[in-house]
């Protein structure tokens, strides 16, 4: 799971990058909002993974 969790939160980063536009200074709010939920997914399933760990390991 920790795997897919970092994954999705490169995904995320990759989208946010590609999200704005530097010539006009614009974003893509579609792919700005992809990138932030794909980042706060990534994020969520990592830290879940962390906490499962922890538990087992006391």
């Amino acid at each position: 799971m920790v795997k897919n969790g970092l994954f999705l939160a490169s995904i995320g980063c990759l989208l946010l990058l590609i999200s704005a536009n530097a010539r006009t200074g614009k974003y893509d709010i579609l792919n700005l909002t992809t990138a932030l939920f794909l980042i706060m997914v990534g994020t969520f399933l990592v830290l879940r993974e962390k906490r499962k760990y922890k538990k087992k390991k006391d």
